[in-house]
């Protein structure tokens, strides 16, 4: 499963930029987002595919790194199914 495309849109939703000028290795802080960014993203995420990530909050310093954490559950979650 490939959660980028749906971590930029709605990255880009939450901060008001182009989608087009996130790429996989933008840094967060470089388009604006702080800590309460990054958790109401998760939220959305969350809401978006139907998982629940927790109160864990790896290290995020990339869209990608994002994307990857999606991933991750989702792939947990395949597996349980």
């Amino acid at each position: 499963m490939n959660s980028f495309p749906t971590v930029a849109k709605l990255l880009a939703k939450s901060l008001d930029v182009a989608e087009e000028t996130i790429q996989p290795q933008t840094e967060l802080e470089a388009l604006g987002a702080d800590s309460l960014t990054v958790i109401e993203l998760i939220f959305d995420l969350e809401e978006a595919f139907g998982i629940e990530v927790g109160d864990e909050r790896p290290k995020l310093v990339v869209v990608q790194d994002i994307a990857d954490q999606i991933d991750t559950y989702l792939a947990g979650k395949a597996a349980n199914a």
